[in-house]
């Protein structure tokens, strides 16, 4: 594969795949930590929004330390395919 190429999916899936991916955790902690661990409504948003900062990074990191970008793009997009299509079951707090 051309080196930009691969610079530019990694740069996809770092950016729009890492803030799918942090937006959606923030919403399944968010209903987690209230209705598992009975945390009140602004703690529990607060605390799953810097947690998602830290899966954010993770991704964006391991963009570009995998050596295989195709497989790394295509376990992405399935796990945030997977998060989405799981989201009805998360009520409104």
């Amino acid at each position: 594969m051309n080196k930009n190429v691969a610079i530019i999916l990694r740069s996809i899936v770092a950016i729009i795949g890492g803030y799918a991916l942090s937006a959606l955790l923030s919403i399944y902690l968010t209903y987690s930590f209230v209705h598992l661990l009975h945390i009140n409504k602004g703690v529990a948003v607060l605390t799953a929004s810097m947690m998602s900062y830290v899966a954010f990074f993770i991704l964006f990191i391991s963009s570009f330390a995998v050596s295989n970008i195709v497989r790394w793009l295509i376990s992405c997009t399935l796990i945030i395919a997977l998060a989405v299509l799981f989201l009805p079951l998360v009520e409104v707090l």
